[in-house]
């Protein structure tokens, strides 16, 4: 286990050692004879976004693989499987369609002359994105103002129609009782705000995602009214159920929950520490 995690952050680390050059490839790594992504390899795309690594506009190229363990079909198969679910992470993130210009599994990656491991090369697992950014210099001279936008939270719900692709807004003043998903009663003005803004910019489409605080061994938190542990979840679901029933089309919102994945503050201290990590956000995903 420990060198499967050195081996993750040998090829996480060197991302931001260096400037990004015109082409660019970062490798992202499965389970065995897993097609979909694992925590850490989500997290990796979500710092590559966050990061500029992975810039909306640019030119992408995905392709899958597999190592030989399985039939030449199964891999075939899996690799296309897995360079289709990091696709669709990419363009669930603000990536659009038609800039991934290849997506394609190619199968059991070949190794002349090397003496086959029983469990496989867990190097061959994977899927490569190919950033290709030279024609995007433009994009790259607006890079403060972007960063601007996307890393400081607006002010107020208003500012959502004028928020680029991939930016953030925490939703202010909706309330939850502890550990469940219902709102609170105080929450229905912001509530109104959103259903406004999204009712008269019907180009806008959002992602709603919820986080919570204070855990550590588990992927969420316990919702009391279900029972379930996906907190995060259904809190987000809570808001766009009630989008949905406003009447705004479901096909222009998604809702996830993130658990504690993406902490503000990573060792919550005081209560405005949890309060900071206890959240509903925006993510715009498309603003035409």
């Amino acid at each position: 286990m420990l060198k499967r995690l050195a081996y993750i952050l040998f090829f996480i680390t060197p991302v931001f050692a260096c400037g990004q050059s015109a082409t660019d490839t970062f490798k992202l790594f499965f389970d065995l004879n897993v097609p979909t992504l694992n925590d850490k390899m989500e997290k990796k795309i979500d710092l590559l976004i966050y990061n500029d690594k992975i810039i909306p506009g640019s030119s992408v190229t995905i392709v899958g693989y597999a190592d030989f363990l399985g039939t030449e079909q199964h891999n075939q198969a899996l690799s296309m499987k897995r360079a289709e679910n990091v696709r669709d992470y990419l363009v669930k993130y603000g990536i659009r369609n038609e800039d991934i210009k290849v997506c394609v599994g190619k199968g059991m990656v070949v190794r002349d002359g090397h003496k086959k491991s029983p469990d496989g090369y867990p190097i061959d697992r994977r899927v490569d994105i190919v950033m290709n950014n030279a024609a995007t210099s433009a994009h790259s001279k607006q890079k403060n103002r972007r960063d601007t936008i996307r890393r400081v939270t607006a002010t107020n719900i208003e500012d959502i129609k004028h928020l680029r692709t991939g930016s953030v807004i925490k939703l202010k003043n909706v309330y939850f009782p502890a550990d469940r998903h219902v709102m609170k009663p105080e929450s229905a003005e912001t509530l109104e705000k959103l259903y406004k803004v999204l009712k008269d910019n019907p180009a806008i489409k959002i992602s709603i995602e919820g986080h919570v605080c204070c855990i550590r061994d588990a992927p969420d938190a316990l919702d009391i009214d279900t029972y379930e542990p996906q907190l995060s979840v259904n809190r987000a679901k809570a808001i766009y159920q009630y989008l949905v029933q406003r009447g705004i089309d479901s096909g222009r919102l998604r809702y996830s929950g993130y658990g504690r994945r993406r902490p503000v503050v990573e060792n919550e201290i005081t209560e405005e520490d949890a309060e900071k990590n206890r959240r509903v956000e925006v993510r715009i995903i498309e603003n035409n």
